[in-house]
């Protein structure tokens, strides 16, 4: 959930500031304090003794849930979601605790590391990393409650492992695909784009359609658009072996091709600082033609549009489409004193029913295929499970650093002045890396 573009994007940080504010600079310091606290936690094994184990009733239990939520009618329907675990289990109530996108994360991170968090976390697969030490491995209670994985999107389920460990259960998911204006398309005599469309074919369509004070597309420095760009034109990945990868001669060539689409191609507006909304307002305001988005966000984007929305995948690089899947779910704390209460509340949380209705409300693509097709229903838009079934095959979880949280805010400082064409992109990506560090 990102700021503006619906609850999934609210977990991705799409924010292009060039400069971080002062108060942007404490969160993310607080934020990267709390990963090392969890980092050192991890290292010394510490749980508080708690363990796969139960201490305490299976089935009877006061469960409190921790998760990002943007307000109150936010925190009402995510409510109803954790009540479904009363529904199913008469003993075990959940009770919503939410903060913030913006403070979640270093909030959870400090109370993870103390030891005291709730039984149930809300987590993202881009932070997986950073806070995996301080999550109870699900493996066990999975075969323990006969949980079937296969009943979920497998990039997804892959996505929320660490070392190779289920650290949470996914309630969404969705490979990154093309949002495009079919109303702007066809007024400038541009075909819909179909699975399979080339990147000369996308970079034609571009240039057409950036006219008249329009563009062709909209970017920003975000991670997980970022990523996938680089990733479908020239194949490279931003870890390897575990560690940042960003200095990579295949990784430093799509990088610099996706600042071209700015400062060379000129498909693209330049990433004003400071406005994390740019991105969306560009596209729904009807100034640019395409964005990079993911599906958790179509319906509530159909919802703020004048035009026809249609979805595409990737366009295609030398080496076919290739797309990176992210999304979210619910694990447990390492010190929760009742683990198979809360796994159960888990299981409840991500069954049919709560994500057939996140589903139909347009809060997420859900993670539970047997949930799709209410979602399909929903979106109403022509070719979206045909988009959406072909970028899921062409896709794979972005596996993150440890220190992905100050990655991202490097990315999304030193990103914008690469694209803006301020600094050489190889200078940015050695600049990230460089503060950044391995982060293995």
């Amino acid at each position: 959930m990102l700021p503006t573009i619906d609850r999934m994007t609210k977990r991705i940080p799409w924010r292009s500031a060039m400069k971080a504010s002062p108060a942007r600079t404490r969160r993310w310091v607080t934020a990267a304090l709390s990963v090392l606290a969890l980092t050192a936690v991890a290292a010394c094994g510490g749980n508080n003794g708690s363990s796969g184990s139960s201490s305490g009733s299976a089935d009877k239990a006061d469960l409190t849930w921790s998760f990002w939520v943007a307000g109150a009618e936010d925190q009402a329907a995510w409510q109803k979601v954790a009540d479904q675990a009363h529904t199913d289990h008469a003993g075990i109530t959940v009770k919503l605790q939410g903060a913030p996108w913006d403070s979640y994360w270093s909030k959870i991170g400090t109370t993870l590391a103390g030891g005291k968090a709730p039984c149930i976390i809300g987590m993202q697969s881009l932070r997986m990393a950073s806070y995996a030490g301080a999550m109870l491995p699900l493996d066990d209670l999975i075969k323990k409650y006969g949980l079937k994985p296969e009943d979920f999107d497998k990039p997804i389920m892959d996505g929320l492992k660490a070392d190779g460990k289920q650290i949470a259960i996914p309630y969404d998911s969705g490979p990154m695909v093309i949002f495009y204006n079919k109303d702007m398309f066809k007024a400038a005599g541009v075909p819909d784009p179909k699975p399979g469309w080339t990147m000369d074919e996308f970079k034609a369509a571009a240039k057409k359609l950036t006219a008249a004070g329009k563009t062709g597309l909209v970017t920003t420095p975000g991670d997980l658009g970022t990523m996938s760009w680089i990733r479908t034109m020239t194949g490279a990945e931003p870890l390897a072996d575990g560690k940042l990868n960003f200095t990579d001669s295949k990784f430093e060539q799509g990088f610099s091709q996706y600042a071209d689409f700015v400062k060379t191609d000129k498909i693209a507006p330049q990433v004003p600082g400071g406005n994390p909304d740019f991105e969306t307002q560009q596209f729904t305001g009807g100034k640019a033609a395409m964005q990079l988005n993911g599906p958790w966000s179509l319906i509530d984007t159909k919802g703020k549009v004048k035009f026809n929305l249609g979805i595409a995948p990737i366009p295609a690089g030398p080496d076919g489409s290739k797309t990176y899947t992210a999304g979210s779910g619910f694990g447990i704390s390492r010190s929760c004193k009742t683990p198979d209460a809360a796994f159960q509340a888990i299981m409840s949380m991500t069954s049919e029913k709560p994500l057939t209705t996140l589903a139909q409300a347009g809060r997420a693509y859900p993670a539970r295929t047997v949930a799709h097709p209410a979602w399909f229903t929903a979106a109403n838009i022509d070719g979206a499970k045909e988009t959406i079934d072909y970028a899921s095959e062409h896709s794979i979880p972005l596996v993150t650093s440890k220190n992905w949280v100050q990655v991202a805010d490097l990315l999304n400082r030193f990103g914008t002045q690469a694209l803006n064409g301020e600094i050489p992109p190889d200078q940015a990506l050695k600049t990230i890396q460089d503060q950044a560090g391995a982060g293995s």
